[in-house]
């Protein structure tokens, strides 16, 4: 079935006569009842939202004549001279068909985008299109308040973007902003100027059909409140869908979108999970071309293997979890007379298989990257290539592409080369039996003889990279990086797919040592890159913006752990002071607010420091089989290495940003899924008491990180019912106004588990007691004295009735 909105229902007297009038919520309230439940819930809250009251004026049959308001953003920004020029208001008022009222609303609204930087006036009342500059590109990120956040291409600080300066644009949406300092605070704001490529390809939503009209509202509250129907199929009123965008805001038409799939009901988590996939639009299918190349794709014949470099006969082995099932890195040390040791890493071979342009290469392009979920993995290529021939599968020939180096007593790389090889791992160690073996682990007191001869004979190979790769250790701690000790999630299931825990994710040291033969992997090849002064795919870590570390050190002081800084943060100052934490009772939050106050990483063509690890170049190099970046990097190695054209910066710089862009959208979805476990894990449990740790304090109420588990949820202010609470947002706490009781950061509550929105992924926790306060803040104050005098006496009759909010209820006025 497809809708038409251009034909409208035939309108009654009334309706006709409130066509041309200011369309207004109470407006509609008052003349047009039949259908006011129906825009109620609709109606846009802001400007960026116009789209959608369009398109219910369209499907009620109502014409939008509100002056200004009938203009989108662009329109009037087009109708504007580029600077130098300029129009006067009487001009552009007469250009776009106003006079009267909408001229005097017209230079109402040019005066708002001129206080927003988005365009200027020169003199009197003359106008112009804003030059040009300052202007970046980056990634919309959008709350469901309507304001965001830019991730610029290249990285660096995120710019904030209020509602009103979000214009036509969508989240996750690719922009051009122009930046803007604001006037109240040290941070960066932007304009969103345009649109340069739509982030968003699918999204589910609840298909709403109507007398006047037919339209979706999108589960996720950051896209718009409504969207257009071009095509319902089969679907109906109330089913929840996913749907493909048709056309998006920033469109005459506005936004549209045709129904693609019907998934009902709410069901089990790997149903919820699906929907999760189709709502953030990633891909689940590989092309039928891919799928047949993959197919087809053969082992190495003799004629390749000739051509690298032999090392079947090197013990190289395997170090991953227990869980996987690619394996795309190995790993041999020996010792070296002299002192050291020479490290070999061997990494999958992709490029041999996925060749540039290819069908297989496009896919792996589009995804940027595998994206890891609780219950499946959404592969960047097809299994037989992640799972098979890619994969360095224990005594099977395979392709690699190597990066061997020597590494001295002290830690320190030296001599390297890289060359490509074939390799046969002798075997497929997972982390807790190579923990076994070398005695790592907490409950072993000394290593183990291993019951496979094959695992034994390879004790001397892991004995030297833990070795070695404890002296990289600490050669990069005397160097200086960021050792943050955060508990990582990981979801259990039960073996029928449910969740039964979330639990911290156990590392030892077998996980630390692959983990410093990739980082020192990496940063031989980029080391290799900067030597030959190319542009390739590197890694960049932004220093912190200095507003966000004064922001830490004054939250660090009253955690009584100031951080003592003169001049600019490094990575060896902040190593140092994380290591006076290691007996702070308050270490956990402390760690938690300083990963925020990082910048965020990014791929950038250029070299750049790596400000987190504090390594002066870094690439990815040792993933090709789930990223992208990996992939170019072993491409770029290869065309060194086989003399062949090296691709422009520009070319690079696209892809960098393109890669950065899925990175995001990966991490997003992996999240989102998490949530929805633990979500469903919560459900499980409402009316429980938990003790947790306030790790977030916000205007709406505190986020609270259960001890118990690892899980997260909200306590409103609401729910704080023993005192009437006030948001301190300087201090990160509420402040009780009748006991004095001081509710903040780093505090210890005991909660009980309230509601859980598993489609929403919302867990509301309710307030039962303090445990602890937060560091410090004194205990809670014995009420005040009345002062002597005025005002000494007691208030007669009853005291003020409060709200559960913890907000004073209004008078009630008399007789009524």
């Amino acid at each position: 079935m497809t809708t038409n909105l251009a034909k409208p229902p035939k309108l009654t007297r009334r309706a006709r006569k409130i066509s041309a009038m200011p369309p207004t919520a109470s407006f509609f309230r008052k003349m047009y009842r039949p259908n006011f439940a129906f825009i109620a819930g609709l109606w846009p809250l802001n400007r960026r939202h116009y789209n959608d009251w369009r398109f219910i004026g369209e499907s009620i049959g109502m014409g939008v004549h509100s002056h200004v308001m009938s203009f989108l953003d662009s329109e009037v920004l087009a109708a504007l001279p580029p600077s130098p020029k300029s129009i006067h208001v009487r001009d552009l008022a007469h250009q776009l068909g106003l006079d009267g009222d909408g001229r005097r609303e017209l230079r109402e609204f040019l005066k708002k985008l001129s206080d927003s930087g988005r365009c200027e006036r020169s003199h009197g009342q003359h106008y112009s299109r804003a030059r040009n500059i300052g202007e970046v590109t980056g990634t919309l990120t959008l709350t469901a308040r309507g304001f965001g956040f830019v991730a610029l291409d290249g990285g660096g600080e995120d710019l904030y973007i209020s509602g009103r300066n979000v214009g036509d644009s969508m989240h996750r949406d690719r922009v051009r902003v122009r930046i803007v300092q604001s006037g109240e605070s040290d941070r960066r704001e932007g304009v969103v100027t345009g649109v340069i490529e739509h982030g968003t390809r699918t999204f589910v939503g609840t298909l709403r059909v109507a007398r006047h009209g037919t339209w979706l509202t999108p589960q996720d509250p950051r896209l718009p409140e409504s969207v257009g129907v071009v095509d319902r199929g089969d679907a109906r009123d109330g089913d929840r869908v996913a749907a493909e965008f048709v056309t998006y805001s920033d469109d005459p038409e506005g936004a549209r979108a045709r129904i693609i799939k019907v998934f009902g009901a709410e069901g089990p988590a790997a149903h919820e999970t699906e929907v999760i996939v189709y709502d953030l639009g990633l891909p689940v299918s590989f092309r039928p071309e891919s799928e047949a190349a993959a197919a087809a794709a053969k082992a190495p014949d003799k004629k390749t293997i000739s051509r690298r470099h032999d090392l079947r006969k090197r013990p190289l082995v395997t170090i991953d979890p227990e869980s996987a099932r690619d394996f795309d890195d190995a790993v041999h040390a020996v010792a070296l007379d002299a002192g050291g040791w020479t490290l070999t890493v061997a990494i999958a071979d992709v490029s041999y298989y996925v060749l540039e342009g290819s069908a297989l290469d496009e896919d792996a392009r589009e995804r940027g990257t595998s994206v890891y979920l609780p219950d499946r993995v959404l592969p960047m290529l097809p299994h037989a290539l992640s799972s098979d021939l890619c994969s360095l599968r224990p005594l099977e020939d395979r392709l690699a592409l190597v990066a061997e180096f020597d590494v001295g007593p002290n830690g320190e790389v030296g001599r390297y080369t890289l060359y490509e090889a074939v390799i046969n791992s002798h075997a497929r160690f997972t982390y807790e039996r190579c923990a076994k073996l070398l005695g790592l682990r907490a409950d072993d007191d000394a290593p183990t003889v291993d019951a496979d001869p094959a695992f034994e004979a390879l004790r001397p190979v892991l004995e030297a990279a833990l070795h070695c790769t404890r002296a990289l250790r600490a050669y990069r701690r005397r160097r200086g990086y960021l050792e943050l000790d955060l508990p990582e999630p990981k979801i259990l299931l039960n073996t029928n797919g449910e969740i039964s825990d979330v639990v911290a994710t156990e590392r030892n040291e077998a996980h630390k040592l692959v983990e410093e033969a990739m980082l020192a992997a990496n940063e031989v090849v980029a080391r290799h890159f900067v030597a030959s002064d190319r542009p390739a795919i590197f890694r960049v870590h932004d220093r912190p913006q200095e507003a966000a570390v004064l922001r830490f050190q004054a939250i660090a002081q009253a955690f009584e752990a100031p951080l003592q800084l003169k001049g600019a943060p490094s990575a060896g100052r902040l190593s140092n002071y994380l290591r006076t934490l290691e007996a702070n009772p308050h270490k956990r939050i402390l760690h938690q607010l300083l990963l925020r106050s990082m910048a965020q990483a990014a791929y950038n063509e250029e070299a750049g420091l790596h400000f987190g690890l504090g390594s002066p170049a870094y690439v990815h190099f040792t993933s090709p089989i789930r990223r992208y970046p990996d992939l170019i990097v072993h491409r770029l190695i290869k065309a060194e290495l086989q003399r062949e054209a090296w691709p422009d910066a520009e070319v690079l710089g696209t892809l960098a940003d393109h890669c950065g862009r899925r990175e995001r959208l990966a991490v997003d979805a992996e999240r989102t899924v998490q949530d929805l476990y633990k979500a469903l894990f919560l459900s499980k449990h409402i009316g429980e008491e938990f003790s947790g740790l306030v790790i977030g304090v916000t205007q709406l109420g505190l986020f609270v990180q259960l001890d118990e588990h690892l899980v997260e949820g909200m306590v409103s202010l609401g729910s704080m019912r023993d005192d009437v609470y006030v948001h301190d947002e300087r201090a990160n706490e509420y402040r009780g106004r009748r006991v004095g009781q001081r509710v903040g950061l780093g505090a210890r509550v005991q909660i009980k588990v309230g509601s859980v929105d598993v489609t929403r992924r919302r867990v509301d926790f309710a307030f039962l007691a303090l445990l602890a306060a937060a560091p410090g803040l004194p205990p809670t104050p014995p009420r005040a004295e009345p002062r002597k005098g005025r005002g000494s006496e007691p208030r007669k009759g009853r005291p003020p009735e409060t709200r559960t909010d913890g907000l004073p209820d209004r008078k009630k006025r008399r007789g009524g």
